[in-house]
C-alpha cells in the first residue's frame, strides 16, 4: 500500500500537528492514500510560506501500518 507524505528538502517531514519534524517511528506523520490530497495540503502550506521547499513523497507501509521513508538524499546523480 502506498501513502503520500510531505517532505522538506532537508529530510524533515510534516507531522499530524502540521509542524515540520525529523522522522521518528513514534511520531505520527501527516499522510494520505491520495496524491491529490497531499498536493492540496502542500499548496495550502505554500500559500502561507512562499519560501517553502517541500515535495509530495510516496512511501510504502509495513504490515503494522508504519510508514517506511526511503532516504534518497545520499544518491549521487
Amino acid at each position: 500500500m502506498v501513502r503520500y507524505i510531505l517532505q522538506m528538502f532537508d529530510g524533515r517531514v510534516l507531522g499530524k500537528d502540521l509542524t515540520w519534524t525529523s522522522y521518528a517511528k513514534n511520531n505520527p506523520l501527516f499522510n494520505t492514500k491520495h496524491h491529490d490530497i497531499a498536493l492540496n495540503k502542500l499548496i495550502e502550506l505554500n500559500a502561507k510560506d512562499i519560501d517553502l521547499r517541500a515535495k509530495v513523497t510516496a512511501c510504502d507501509v509495513d504490515p503494522k501500518g508504519n510508514i517506511i521513508i526511503v532516504d534518497n538524499s545520499s544518491n549521487a546523480a
